[in-house]
């Protein structure tokens, strides 16, 4: 019998059961992660420890997710001290077992030494906290440190809003720039824990100098490839700075991924200058060249 969330079961046991509470409770969510607290850190032994927190956990995607409080404590196992030679990886995750009548646990997975260790595979139903380096010769965890980054739960259709941003501050006047020679530049890395829709934001003022125009052309690029259909140009003369503000919104798989912007001088005569700060002769603020990635939501 289907049956909703907040309907008790009676003496013939029909009502919410416990599978379809998970299953509701995991619609609620973006993907499993770190909602607040459970910062790991080493110890004076050879255990790992976690602070109090909540995490939205599973032991797989048809028994849901659960909402699971650790109070804080240490591992329920012990690593062995650092290799004589070489350092490794240590894996530390909180385990929420329903099949166990929902006892929440904290364990670790010790990594194998080597010269550029990897981190252990992530057993069956845990939740990756944190990705622990521990160097070689340690006696303790008190001497490991944490690798890469944490991952969040993030409540469906939330945004994560800016991802990064790169701004140049320099005041260029651009002479020699070559008309259709594309200059690919501001490098910036992000992160998305789950295929997201993002915005890509690139701004600049340009005026020409040394001709009486020309067309200021950008293109999105996102890992190394240019993005379809995102290039936009603007005419600038010499009397007037013009402003172009190109944005794009697109579809990213969840992990890495490196965007930039593709410029140049698509047409005209002269050269581009860019002007950061106070301009003097007209006591106006200009902001340089920037661009901006902002998460627009779940791709769903």
């Amino acid at each position: 019998m289907v049956t909703a969330l907040g309907v008790a079961r009676d003496e013939h046991g029909v009502g919410m059961d416990a599978l379809t509470h998970r299953r509701i409770l995991g619609a609620y969510w973006e993907n499993l992660g770190v909602v607040s607290g459970l910062e790991v850190s080493g110890a004076a032994g050879l255990r790992y420890q976690a602070s109090a927190g909540v995490a939205v956990c599973s032991t797989g995607g048809s028994d849901g997710s659960v909402e699971a409080y650790w109070p804080g404590g240490v591992t329920v196992e012990a690593v062995r001290a650092g290799d004589g030679a070489y350092p490794r990886i240590d894996l530390v995750y909180l385990l929420a077992d329903t099949s166990a009548g929902g006892q929440v646990s904290l364990h670790v997975a010790q990594g194998v030494p080597a010269a550029s260790p990897s981190p252990p595979a992530l057993p069956a139903g845990g939740l990756r906290l944190r990705d622990l380096s521990v160097p070689a010769g340690a006696s303790s965890t008190q001497s490991a440190t944490p690798v890469g980054s944490v991952d969040y739960a993030i409540p469906y259709g939330a945004s994560l809003g800016r991802l990064g941003i790169y701004e140049d501050k320099r005041s260029l006047d651009a002479v020699g720039t070559e008309v259709r020679r594309w200059y690919p530049e501001y490098d910036t890395a992000f992160y998305v824990p789950t295929d997201r829709l993002i915005e890509l934001v690139y701004d600049t003022d340009v005026i020409c100098r040394g001709g009486s125009w020309l067309s200021w052309a950008s293109t999105f690029q996102l890992d190394g490839q240019d993005v379809p259909n995102s290039s936009m140009e603007t005419e600038a003369s010499s009397r007037v700075s013009a402003h172009q503000h190109n944005s794009r919104i697109l579809e990213v798989s969840q992990g890495n991924h490196v965007a930039r912007v593709k410029h140049g001088m698509a047409a005209g005569e002269g050269h581009p200058y860019f002007h950061y700060g106070m301009q003097p002769e007209n006591g106006l603020t200009y902001p340089g060249r920037t661009l901006q990635v902002w998460d627009r939501g779940p791709a769903k």
